[in-house]
């Protein structure tokens, strides 16, 4: 692709994404509203819009980017050293030093001097960025707890701590001391590295998330190295772990103890390193001088390796070239391999043309004595083949193989010595520094006669190859200059050919995730009228929400019935209870029958001597019963009575009842009276015909039920008038005269009776009372039963009534009712709200143009 091509098109998606932003600027001038009627969703879609364009225009704004990733002791940030032409720009160890992800920002100098190094910018994570990084350390964890076979119970309480808006620190520590107990190495490093995490946060969290500082090179090398790991971290108990750091003593600038301390806070190291045309020509890139190195944290820094993967991952969505440095001493490992996989499942697609392999400390290939004489045999031939050399040498052939692996092309692998290329760079000029006096003696080491011989022999067996061999120019270029001039050259080729090409793709893929934001929030503006409010007609309004609230009383006032299988006055008495005390009273303290036996009584026994009066004249008719005739006359009136009795008290609860609901629907019925009035029954009719005038009527009856219904409840529900007298011949319970029995059931004391028994004390007064309890309990059971049948009667006929009375209320609320209602409510069609000045806004983003003529 021509680079001209390929900057007009990042030029077009950038204008696209600054287009939309612009408009998102406007409409934060002027932002939708808080009220109710505006969804949720179209707030969660103006942030993902937002998202997508602010991404949109950093990838087509932002040069291209190295990620320079390897293997443990691959020599890695020694490599970056010999590139830019000053050996410890970075820190550099033999052991883990480079923990966080560093942007190596490359810029042309016009004169042949020294690399300078600015200072290092030193970026923390954010807030979000910190549970973003623990969230995936505690998936992580997750893997590994349950590989070690911790409880079931410990693996769910890990679940519930991972951070959604808060971070429980001490829930998560807590969780790590549980987890100690297990020996298990992979998930004790990590436990360490959690709680160290969470450590800091704690004390360092409020006061420089999100900040950046800048530190000059002398404390970014002493605060920027990695803490010695324990030596024995399965011997090693809890309490020995990492304590709580310091606070800072200077919040505005870190000290190297301070960036020491808050090591695993950092998000990114960033430099802008000046680099002379003659250690690195930079001119012929496409658009701009600049590109990006991103120095990302080797794996085998197991100490913070999970926080490292995951700050790793996050940078690497935005590189476009991968350069993956191999560790020449170990050649065959599967290391390199696992670092593609893990990036290929990062980014969903396969990265082999994007990879660059560095096979770094290539002067300390493990050569053995067998090798050595083979490649002294090989260097007695007199034409070599590339396949012959691979052949031969065993060692070389796996190292090749092991680089293939990663990359497309043959060409894209390059063998390194990096001290030596740092050694031929010095040799250019005295004037020229390629490291500082602390590192000076190192540039000796490849100068060793062991390392000179063997970089010779492998300079001798390049030319034996023949020129157009990848083989030939990959030794000759390592004899060269340690291939650190190659890796230069490859590195600037990819980044103007494939680079750009790549960065266009990753930039094209985001444009096209903003247009589909764009389209999402063109569909959300598309129902957004739904939700716009109106301006309705307040009489319209009232009557709707009246009669919506006359559904739901009637509604539970009908459940409320239904739960109740017995009536109750409004002292909350059943009414059969209130009838069978009323019987009760009756029978026990109205009946003479009763006063006259127990006046007769005497020492309990009933004696038959009529009793005297003491003025003579008067006659006193005091003939006791004796048999139980004598008691039916006035059963038969207490039944008549107690049947008018439960009448009437039946009918008192359902006017309780209409009391109830009256006073439920009040509220309605004080906003409707004056908008029911009822010369609009005739004017209903005439317009929309009888059939409507039904609903018109139960409203009139919904709002005022003890007036427009109470009656008819009464009445359909048999209480009003004269009922069907109840059967008292079938409910006296003593035995009457009949055929086969003149007299009927004679009492004890009676003198017809015909075997007499000789009176006992009290026998009589006993056998009274259980008379009358007798009486009392048969009468008082078939009143209860039927009180029942009069409860279910009412019951009855409020279900009809209540039912149409609802249905029909139902059917009013219905859009097709709306005519009738408005009618009713003498209301006009309702307005429309004016569309706010934020939509008018919002809805030009959507016709913002995507870039058609660069789509393909």
């Amino acid at each position: 692709m021509k680079s001209d091509m390929a900057v007009e098109k990042l030029r077009c998606y950038k204008e696209y994404g600054e287009s939309i932003i612009q408009s998102l600027e406007l409409v934060s001038q002027n932002p939708p509203s808080k009220d109710s009627w505006v969804p949720s969703s179209l707030y969660e879609s103006l942030h993902l819009l937002e998202q997508a364009a602010q991404r949109t225009v950093q990838l087509a704004s932002s040069p291209v980017k190295i990620g320079i990733m390897g293997e443990f002791s691959s020599g890695k940030t020694l490599l970056l050293g010999s590139l830019i032409g000053y050996a410890d720009a970075l820190p550099v160890s033999e052991t883990p030093t480079t923990g966080n992800v560093t942007a190596i920002h490359l810029v042309q100098q016009p004169d042949f001097q020294t690399t300078k190094i600015g200072k290092f910018t030193v970026e923390y994570l954010s807030y979000e960025g910190v549970k973003e990084c623990l969230r995936f350390m505690l998936e992580e964890a997750q893997q590994r707890a349950k590989a070690a076979e911790l409880p079931s119970a410990q693996l769910a309480a890990l679940k519930s701590l991972h951070p959604i808006r808060e971070i429980d620190i001490n829930g998560i520590l807590r969780w790590c001391e549980q987890a100690w107990k297990i020996q298990s190495l992979e998930l004790r490093s990590l436990l360490r590295e959690l709680v160290v995490f969470v450590r800091t946060y704690s004390v360092y969290g409020e006061d420089i998330c999100g900040k950046s500082y800048q530190i000059d090179n002398s404390t970014a090398h002493k605060g920027l190295r990695l803490a010695e790991p324990p030596m024995n971290i399965l011997e090693l108990s809890f309490e020995g772990l990492p304590p709580v750091p310091r606070r800072w003593e200077n919040l505005a600038q870190p000290s190297d103890i301070d960036l020491l301390n808050s090591f695993s806070l950092i998000r990114r190291i960033d430099i802008t390193v000046e680099i002379s045309k003659e250690i690195w020509d930079l001119s012929s890139l496409q658009g701009t001088n600049e590109f990006v190195l991103l120095d990302f944290p080797g794996l085998g820094a197991a100490d913070s390796g999970v926080r490292d993967a995951f700050l790793s991952l996050r940078e690497l969505t935005d590189v476009q070239t991968i350069l993956l440095l191999l560790n020449g001493r170990y050649p065959g490992g599967a290391t390199a391999a696992k670092i593609r996989s893990m990036l290929e499942r990062d980014k969903g697609q396969d990265l082999r043309d994007r990879i660059i392999v560095g096979v770094g400390r290539f002067n300390q290939i493990p050569l053995t004595s067998s090798d050595e004489r083979a490649m002294d045999d090989l260097l007695y031939e007199i034409l070599l083949s590339e396949q012959a050399v691979l052949d031969r040498l065993s060692i070389l052939k796996l190292t090749i193989a092991s680089a293939n692996n990663l990359t497309t092309e043959r060409k894209n692998i390059v063998l390194l010595s990096q001290l030596y290329g740092l050694t031929k760079l010095a040799e250019l000029s005295s004037l020229l520094h390629v490291c500082s006096r602390e590192f000076l003696s190192e540039l000796d080491k490849p100068n060793k006669p062991e390392e000179s011989e063997l970089r010779k022999k492998w300079q001798q067996l390049s030319e034996m190859l023949p020129p157009s061999s990848t083989l030939h120019k990959q030794l000759s270029h390592y004899a060269e200059d340690g291939g650190i001039g190659s890796l230069r050259s490859l590195l600037k080729e990819h980044v103007a050919v494939h680079g750009m090409k790549q960065l266009l793709q990753d930039t094209q893929r985001a444009a096209e995730a903003l247009r589909k934001e764009q389209n999402n929030l063109k569909n959300l503006l598309e129902e957004i009228p739904a939700y716009i409010p109106v301006e309705e007609n307040p009489a319209f309004v009232t009557l709707r929400e009246a009669i919506e609230n006359l559904v739901t009383t009637y509604r539970q006032f009908q459940e409320d019935l239904e739960k109740q299988p017995i009536l109750k006055n409004r002292n909350g008495i059943a009414v059969s209870d209130v009838v069978k005390d009323e019987l009760t009273n009756k029978i026990f303290f109205d009946w003479s029958e009763w006063t006259l036996l127990l006046d007769r009584t005497k020492n309990g026994t009933i004696s038959l001597t009529k009793s005297e009066s003491f003025f003579e004249e008067d006659e006193v008719d005091d003939s006791i019963p004796t048999k139980s005739d004598d008691f039916y006359a006035a059963f038969v009136n207490t039944i008549k009575e107690m049947q008018a009795i439960a009448h009437e008290r039946t009918t008192e609860a359902v006017i309780d009842l209409f009391s109830k609901l009256s006073t439920d629907v009040q509220l309605e019925r004080e906003k409707l009276s004056p908008i029911l009035l009822p010369e609009k029954e005739q004017q209903i009719e005439q317009k929309f015909g009888k059939s409507q005038v039904r609903f018109f009527r139960n409203l009139l009856r919904a709002i005022d039920p003890a007036i427009k219904w109470q009656n008819l409840i009464i009445q359909y529900s048999g209480l009003a008038g004269s009922a069907a007298p109840i059967n008292a011949d079938s409910l006296f319970p003593l035995a009457r005269k009949d055929d086969k029995h003149q007299n009927g059931q004679i009492f004890d004391w009676s003198p017809d009776k015909q075997f007499p028994v000789p009176p006992r004390p009290f026998n009589h007064q006993i056998a009274v009372l259980r008379l009358r309890d007798e009486i009392t309990a048969s009468a008082g059971l078939h009143l209860v039963q039927y009180v029942s049948q009069l409860t279910k009667q009412v019951k009855s006929s409020y279900s009809r009534a209540l039912k149409e009375i609802v249905d029909n209320l139902q059917e009013l609320l219905k859009s097709k009712h709306e005519p009738l209602l408005r009618h009713i409510a003498s209301a006009q069609e309702q307005t429309s709200t004016p569309i706010p000045p934020w939509l008018e806004t919002l809805s030009q983003i959507p016709t913002i143009s995507y870039p058609e003529e660069i789509s393909h």
